[in-house]
């Protein structure tokens, strides 16, 4: 039994599944080893480039939305810290969901510079630095969804019932786009 309702378990895991989304479909459309002279024209190059990084900004942002703190300057952010702390949860899930919740957050740290330099804010140190901000090593992304994957059933099937499997066609759909933008 949870204190949450249905209607913000719903919100939380289209927040999440959003998150997946922006994630899989990056990781299609801008795929390791694709070179500029793998796309059909230099300009179309050159837009493929920018929008990689727009895409790149806009995924990282959204996963480190879902670590907001739950209260902040008096505001609710509804992500994993409000699931966590404001769902009632009986003592067998509040420790599955604080395993997983450290999980995530260790990967979310990773990414808090740059949110908070470079993605929330034009900071000038950061800027003027030119350093990269955000990295993390090769496939921590990849578990990182996995263990939100099983953070969002956890809370589905105590609320709702059932699982709520993210979304797969993202990467599909990018794949697709990809393929016409190639030569």
């Amino acid at each position: 039994m949870s204190a949450l309702s249905p209607v913000i378990v719903i919100a939380f895991r289209e927040l999440c599944n959003w998150a997946y989304e922006s994630w899989s479909a990056h990781c299609a459309l801008f795929p390791k080893g694709l070179t500029p002279a793998d796309i059909k024209s230099s300009s179309a190059s050159d837009g493929f480039s920018r929008i990689s990084i727009v895409s790149q900004e806009h995924m990282l942002h959204e996963i480190c939305k879902l670590h907001d703190p739950a209260i902040q300057q008096n505001q609710a952010n509804l992500g994993i810290d409000y699931i966590v702390r404001f769902g009632g949860w009986d003592d067998v899930v509040m420790r599955e969901l604080q395993d997983l919740q450290v999980q995530l957050d260790a990967f979310a740290a990773k990414l808090r510079k740059v949110r908070n330099k470079v993605l929330s804010h034009n900071d000038l140190e950061a800027i003027l630095d030119g350093g990269t901000l955000g990295a993390f090593p090769e496939g921590e992304d990849v578990e990182y969804f996995k263990v939100l994957q099983k953070f969002v059933n956890i809370v589905h099937r105590s609320v709702i019932g059932g699982d709520f499997i993210f979304n797969k066609a993202a990467a599909d759909d990018a794949a697709a786009l990809l393929l016409l933008l190639k030569h």
